[in-house]
């Protein structure tokens, strides 16, 4: 008998114990998700702090917009996330787009070896390169990109961060002079390009058709199949497909001399090198978030729908050409389609992801919005819309 109230007393004390740490999370709301890959990295570096400061959970694993899409169309998700516009016939009439996440699509190859200088390349010549009218890395076109001198920004920066202006572009102190000088390699181009709908894919094939429409004839989709001037099946040599940005990568990376395009942080994961890209006013711009916030003060933001639309055209000397964001779809009558704290816990988790992780975690490659900018307004008034 006293043996068994002994394991009766440890065992309410094992639970007592049990109940007293549990995480905190457990006591709150549990987000469903879907969508982009390309903030995978990203979320996996903030969901703890997201957790600790907030007490819900939102697993999230991305797939693709694509996907991100029909989960929002199906009603199976809380938030969906995509890299481009959601136009589909299907999208329920009450969601709306939050451009929660700014960041480059950076240029990316391998090398045998690769070289300890990066590459430097016009949008004429990546236009060229994935466009399959340049084919060998000693192209006359990629040895003058590189063996020659650009001017780089140099931004303005106090107490460790960049200054910036009223609309969120990075304050330009100074321009460095660099002089390029490398020989490339007398080998052939692999493409490597993503296989599945993708948001990623969006962004970058309609920036080449924006700014060089005779070189990449077909406007931007999410599909590098269907936007390809040309058809890739003709060329199974030079064009390759990945599944999913890390398909991507790791196809990269075990394809010498290839080329491709990903997220930034994804060049270290793999181990590829990154290309400086010439931007329209002449710059030399390494894809980073200092860039990235130039190109989205001079981009069109509707504060109506929470689209942003990029001024390919503009000649703002300190902007990167393959901007992107990744937008959270999400149901304005959320409370009423699911509960009102859902609505409340989704309200929020955006607005951290926005605000929060990218300050926290600028490893991640992902652009510090400021509640002050035109394009953290514009997150603050679509937020806004969701009912509680």
């Amino acid at each position: 008998m006293k043996s068994a109230r002994f394991a009766r007393a440890a065992a309410l004390g094992a639970l007592a114990f049990t109940v007293a740490f549990t995480p905190s999370a457990l006591a709150g709301e549990t987000l469903s998700g879907a969508g982009a890959s390309s903030i995978n990295a990203f979320w996996d570096l903030c969901r703890t702090s997201y957790q600790k400061d907030t007490d819900n959970v939102f697993p999230y694993v991305g797939t693709g917009s694509g996907d991100g899409k029909k989960a929002i169309a199906a009603g199976t998700v809380d938030v969906a996330f995509s890299d481009s516009v959601n136009t589909a016939a299907d999208k329920p009439a009450t969601m709306i787009h939050v451009p929660a996440v700014a960041w480059p699509v950076a240029v990316m190859y391998k090398w045998a070896g690769n070289t300890t200088k990066p590459i430097t390349l016009s949008t004429e010549t990546i236009a060229k390169i994935f466009a399959r009218k340049i084919t060998m890395w000693n192209d006359k076109d990629i040895v003058a990109d590189n063996n020659k001198s650009y001017q780089v920004p140099v931004y303005k920066v106090v107490n460790g961060k960049t200054v910036l202006d009223s609309k969120g572009a990075p304050e330009i102190l100074r321009y460095k002079t660099v002089t390029t000088r490398l020989t490339l390699p007398s080998k052939p181009i692999t493409v490597i390009y993503r296989a599945s709908t993708s948001g990623t894919t969006n962004n970058f094939v309609t920036a080449l058709n924006k700014l060089h429409p005779t070189i990449w004839t077909k406007p931007g989709n999410d599909s590098f199949e269907t936007a390809y001037p040309g058809s890739v099946s003709d060329d199974p040599a030079g064009l390759r497909s990945g599944k999913g940005s890390e398909g991507v990568g790791q196809l990269a990376k075990d394809t010498p001399y290839s080329i491709t395009y990903n997220e930034i942080r994804f060049a270290t994961v793999y181990g590829l090198g990154v290309a400086n890209v010439i931007n329209a006013a002449g710059k030399a711009i390494t894809p980073g978030t200092d860039g990235v916030l130039a190109a989205f003060s001079a981009a069109k933001i509707d504060a109506d729908t929470g689209v942003v639309t990029f001024n390919y055209g503009s000649t703002l000397e300190g902007q990167y050409p393959f901007s992107a964001t990744t937008y959270a779809m999400v149901l304005t009558n959320l409370n009423t389609v699911k509960t009102p704290e859902k609505a409340k816990a989704v309200k929020g988790l955006i607005e951290y992801i926005a605000f929060n992780c990218p300050s926290s975690f600028p490893q991640a490659g992902m652009a510090a919005i400021t509640k002050t900018s035109d394009l953290g307004k514009v997150v603050l008034s679509q937020t806004a819309k969701i009912k509680q």
